[in-house]
């Protein structure tokens, strides 16, 4: 299965993003109250097409908005 361009671009944001926070995968997914962990590393791999309500706690878990990650 060929991996949507938007996913990995957003997935890339979302590990640069908590990277400069110095958060582990699991305390982002922690700060976001999202369940598992592994989640956020199939998120960041572009492995998953995620719901927006994820998305949305990801964002707010990192204080950003969502034009911070992307341009349209």
């Amino acid at each position: 299965m060929k991996k949507s361009e938007d996913l990995i671009v957003i997935g890339e944001a979302i590990r640069i993003e908590r990277l400069k926070r110095h958060l582990s995968q699991e305390q982002l997914a922690e700060i976001a109250k999202i369940s598992q962990s592994q989640h956020i590393s199939r998120i960041e791999k572009a492995d998953v097409d995620m719901r927006v309500s994820t998305l949305l706690k990801i964002l707010r878990a990192l204080d950003l908005k969502l034009e911070d990650l992307i341009t349209l």
